[in-house]
């Protein structure tokens, strides 16, 4: 169908004036409003790799430590150090760390070197090399725990004769009788006494250097606190 010059006019001043009214609707309406279905799972993200970063770095921080030489003269105390200390020592591997806390919480402390024999998997040669880095005088095993035992589960001990000891009363003698507590343990738990006062549970004595989750455990149905 032709058109005549006059209404192709027409329709062209019509197409301009559609164009028109769509640019200033757009103006009007100002730009789209960008989508934010997304940020806070992003933020969420940022707060768990921020988290993973703090967590791999202490381990990292931890992973030195362990690797770290020992430095001319210096000695550690098997009786109050961490295990990632202990595992310093020459042929202590971080295994062997954690089995030489467990057993001086378990039977008490160490008095002199021999009486590291008494952890599973330490031996003469280990001893050797451990000699000239702890604090531990040279002699034979001092402690009461026959070696053999030693390296058995301790069998469950029943209630003391009397009644449950109570930890904020009894003297280091007293304390010295219970499973797992030698006499230098009972000392520092009156020691701990003396300097923070009473004991308000069972649980608290896990704040005496060299007693852990393990001992309170195997105390817990023999001992108590008074208030």
């Amino acid at each position: 169908m032709s058109t005549t010059p006059q209404e192709r006019l027409a329709l062209g001043v019509t197409a301009l004036l559609l164009v028109a009214g769509v640019g200033a609707r757009a103006l009007h309406d100002g730009p789209p409003e960008p989508e934010w279905s997304g940020a806070p799972a992003a933020v969420a993200d940022s707060g768990g790799l921020a988290a993973l970063r703090r967590e791999v770095a202490g381990e990292v921080a931890e992973a030195e430590r362990r690797r770290r030489p020992l430095g001319a003269g210096e000695r550690i105390d098997p009786n109050t150090a961490p295990a990632e200390e202990i595992d310093r020592l020459p042929k202590v591997g971080a295994a062997m760390a954690e089995k030489v806390v467990a057993w001086r919480q378990a039977h008490g402390a160490f008095r002199t070197l021999g009486d590291l024999d008494a952890v599973p998997g330490i031996g003469p040669a280990a001893l050797a090399a451990i000699a000239p880095h702890v604090t531990l005088e040279p002699g034979p095993s001092s402690s009461p725990v026959p070696l053999a035992a030693a390296r058995l589960p301790a069998a469950p001990a029943g209630p003391p004769a009397g009644g449950a000891v109570d930890l904020n009363a009894a003297s280091a003698a007293e304390l010295t009788a219970l499973p797992g507590i030698g006499p230098a343990l009972a000392e520092r738990i009156v020691a701990w006494r003396a300097a923070h006062g009473r004991l308000r549970g069972v649980e608290e004595l896990e704040q005496v250097p060299g007693i852990g989750p393990a001992t309170v455990a195997r105390l817990r149905p023999l001992v108590r606190a008074t208030p």
